[in-house]
């Protein structure tokens, strides 16, 4: 089969079109994180357990059980956080021991990227996986 210019013209526009509709993954950390998992665990309770790491160096959130804040610093995909300071409101066990998770794999955490499938991923000077959350879907 033979192409004329302007068919193939047609095509390309069709083809940059098509390429301009789908936006590539966001590789930038800063953003409200849903936490899924922390200290290879997942989390029990998903509706109130956030961080967001503000392009200012402010991390914010929820870890299921207090509210929590602090500063992060970020260097390529290097991340020293903390100090993390919380509310102490008392909670159920399962609770606690979740938020201690949260805020251990925060606190040893060395790295911070977000994976081409828009996972982000916390991990210690080992490369060991601490923290794994989803961005919050925009309201």
């Amino acid at each position: 089969m033979k192409l004329t210019k302007a068919t193939s013209l047609a095509a390309a526009a069709l083809v940059a079109g098509c390429a301009a509709t789908t936006p590539a993954p966001a590789t930038d950390v800063h953003g409200t994180w849903v936490i899924e998992q922390a200290r290879a665990e997942p989390i029990l309770d998903k509706r109130r357990a956030r961080t967001v790491l503000g392009r200012d160096g402010r991390l914010s959130g929820h870890n299921s059980c207090n509210a929590m804040n602090g500063s992060f610093t970020l260097e390529g995909d290097r991340i020293r956080i903390g100090p993390i300071a919380t509310t102490r409101l008392a909670c159920p066990e399962l609770l606690r021991e979740q938020e201690d998770r949260i805020l251990t794999a925060l606190e040893l955490a060395v790295t911070a990227r977000v994976r081409p499938d828009g996972l982000l991923e916390i991990r210690d000077a080992d490369g060991r996986g601490l923290l794994r959350a989803t961005r919050e879907p925009a309201p």
